[in-house]
């Protein structure tokens, strides 16, 4: 089935109407979940359109179809969102068809934005393998916040993922591509010279730095955001 937004748009519940929406240009029948997607309840904001951009910035306020689905602005972890939501929405849901417009065009073919789509998801998925490798690699450490000190990261022989290790490690800052949030990680000592010196791990483009005012071997930082 392939549907223009205006005909997508009559699928909205209304008048003995199936309730369906679009995300990133695919169809779906979300009609047996009409708790959350009928008139007035919490997701009715994606029915009878494709409102992808909303479902990572949660903005149910205004719809403007010039932006609502132009995702490739979208940061790489979100992209990876989106596609989880998609992933949903196939296994929970009514696959209908396709939407004519900035995914697929009047013949149902991927448009050139569909490509770039694609293009830059791949990219994400890659970023995200090297990150959760180098996770793998260097645990995430213990945090705890309290409004005297702010936020304190420390790590243990079990910081992470809980598993026992035969080594502490030191807290350093860990950037993602894309992403200027850090997760806390926890580096051994016989590698805190060369990341310390060059700001980058070995592979990947995932960069370290070390906590302000916290001393290259302190066991301890604090922070406030």
């Amino acid at each position: 089935m392939l549907l223009t937004p205006a005909e997508l748009s009559k699928y909205n519940g209304e008048d003995g109407q199936p309730i369906y929406l679009a995300l990133l240009g695919s169809v779906f029948d979300v009609t047996r979940g009409i708790k959350h997607y009928g008139t007035g309840c919490s997701y009715n904001f994606f029915v009878g359109r494709d409102a992808s951009v909303a479902f990572i910035s949660g903005e149910f306020e205004e719809y403007d179809p010039q932006t609502a689905d132009d995702v490739l602005s979208l940061k790489p972890n979100d992209l990876i969102g989106l596609a989880n939501w998609k992933e949903f929405y196939e296994k929970e849901y009514i696959y209908k068809g396709k939407l004519i417009g900035r995914f697929y065009d009047e013949q149902g073919e991927p448009t050139t934005y569909h490509h770039k789509y694609l293009a830059l998801f791949e990219q994400a998925q890659i970023a995200k393998a090297a990150v959760d490798e180098m996770r793998l690699k260097y645990p995430g450490c213990n945090i705890e916040w309290s409004e005297a000190k702010g936020t304190r990261v420390w790590c243990t022989t079990t910081s992470g993922d809980g598993k026992e290790r035969a080594w502490t490690g030191y807290p350093r800052k860990l950037f993602s591509p894309g992403n200027t949030n850090f997760n806390c990680a926890c580096v051994p000592e016989s590698e805190l010279d060369q990341i310390d010196t060059e700001g980058k791990a070995a592979h990947g483009d995932a960069m370290f730095k070390a906590y302000d005012n916290c001393s290259s071997r302190a066991k301890e930082c604090f922070y406030r955001v």
